[in-house]
């Protein structure tokens, strides 16, 4: 996995683990640990891993990171569940009102 801090500049590979937990009224009930470095591809394994009859959902929330199209059908389709998950770019697709303002 590759790090964002290298100090000696030479695309060294170091070890790194990306947790995922998942929560509902502030408990932790699920977690993984794996070493992928990309988090929209340990979704979908994840939420495999949970038992949605002891803990039935409405929703799914989570960060930019998962936003895909494949996430979003997983979660539509197949958990009958809305995904509240922006997409990659949702913030910068967003006008800014300055911008607004100069289109009129």
């Amino acid at each position: 996995m590759r790090m964002k801090e290298d100090a000696m500049q030479n695309g060294q590979l170091k070890p790194g683990y990306n947790l995922q937990i998942a929560t509902q009224n502030q408990f932790a009930l699920y977690y993984d640990i794996n070493q992928r470095p990309a988090d929209q591809r340990t979704l979908i394994p994840f939420l495999q891993s949970m038992d949605f009859q002891t803990t039935p959902i409405k929703y799914i929330v989570a960060d930019a990171g998962y936003g895909s199209e494949q996430n979003y059908n997983y979660i539509e389709n197949k958990l009958t569940a809305q995904a509240l998950i922006p997409y990659g770019m949702f913030e910068k697709s967003r006008l800014d009102p300055i911008d607004v303002m100069q289109v009129k």
